[in-house]
This record gives C-alpha cells, sequence and structure tokens, in this order.
C-alpha cells in the first residue's frame, strides 16, 4: 500500500471526486462494502477538464462497480436559432430569408421538411449575417478612423466639397453602426 501511495505522490496523480454511489465494492450479503476503486488524473488532465468526475454506476455482473469519467462539458444539444432585433430592422433580412427558404428542396413529411429547411436557414443566415452585419466593433472602429483622419485633414486645411460629404456619410454610418452596437448589447 506505501507503495502505491508513494506511487501516486510520485506522479502527482489526483483522484478525482466521485458522483452517484459512496462505494465501489460491494461483497455478497452486504457484509462488506469499500471504495477500492478510484480515478487517477494528472494535473495537466484537471487544467485540460477542471471539472472532471466519475460516476459510480449500479452494479451488474460483478461484484465490483463500473466507473464512468465526466469531464462535465454538458452537451445540451444544438444551439437554438435566435433572431436578433438587429436583423428586423434590415429591410433586406425577411427578403432574403423568404427567398432562402422557397430555394431549399427538401423531400419527406411535412415536420421533416420543416425541420431541414430551419437548419438550412441557420447556416445560410450565419453565412449572411457575418456579410452583412460583419464584425461591428470593428466596423466602428474603421469609421472613427476614417472621420478622424477626414477631422485631421480639415485641421491642416479646409475640406472640398467631397470631404463634407464623405464625412457627413460616414457620420451617418456611424450612428447606424452605434444603433446595431447597442441592440446587440
Amino acid at each position: 500500500m506505501r507503495r502505491f501511495n508513494n506511487f501516486i505522490e510520485k506522479n502527482e496523480l489526483v483522484d478525482i471526486p466521485m458522483m452517484g454511489r459512496k462505494f465501489t465494492l460491494y461483497k455478497p450479503k452486504g457484509l462488506i462494502n469499500s471504495r477500492i476503486d478510484c480515478i487517477l488524473v494528472s494535473r495537466e488532465w484537471l487544467d485540460k477538464w477542471p471539472n472532471s468526475k466519475h460516476l459510480i454506476l449500479d452494479i451488474s455482473v460483478s461484484d465490483h462497480c463500473a466507473l464512468v469519467l465526466k469531464t462535465d462539458n454538458t452537451n445540451w444539444g444544438p444551439k437554438p436559432f435566435r433572431s436578433l432585433d438587429i436583423w428586423q430592422k434590415d429591410g433586406r433580412f425577411m427578403e432574403s430569408v423568404s427567398v432562402k427558404w422557397g430555394s431549399y428542396k427538401v423531400q419527406g413529411s411535412e415536420i421533416f421538411i420543416f425541420k431541414e429547411k430551419l437548419k438550412l436557414l441557420k447556416a445560410d443566415l450565419k453565412i449572411r449575417i457575418r456579410e452583412v452585419f460583419g464584425n461591428i466593433d470593428q466596423m466602428g472602429e474603421d469609421l472613427q478612423k476614417k472621420i478622424q483622419k477626414l477631422d485631421a485633414k480639415d485641421d491642416e486645411d479646409d475640406l472640398d466639397e467631397e470631404g463634407w460629404e464623405d464625412r457627413k456619410w460616414l457620420l451617418a454610418e456611424q450612428r447606424k453602426n452605434n444603433h446595431r452596437q447597442e441592440a446587440l448589447l
């Protein structure tokens, strides 16, 4: 037993927390119960999967319970689709959804067709949203830099008519972008 404990210490192994039953060995007639099985992991393992636990299953064939290692990365299934107000405010959004929905050719029962069309629409919308809205924070920074550049040019010498029109357009785009950022928040 000392040699085994020395091995654990020397290799810096950790016994991760248990879930489920208290014991892993049940002798006939329930006279002897003990926890002789465990799962040992390294510190590196715990760094990667800090919520690791082991589950002790019910006894089936043997007098030992099976152990299952859980990393607690809960799988909640597919992520639900969400629609943001910002998309609805973009006049092209609903038209784009309508056109895409009509373009999908899926066969099967009505519920299967509906489910598959939603899956296809979700994938297409991810692409469309990235194209139309892009990285809103980066867009805001880029607009700000362009406005500052025109302001600096105006400080040096007066902006011409085209410069003022560009600045006016940039300020309008910046307001739109600010509204998008607020909608996302």
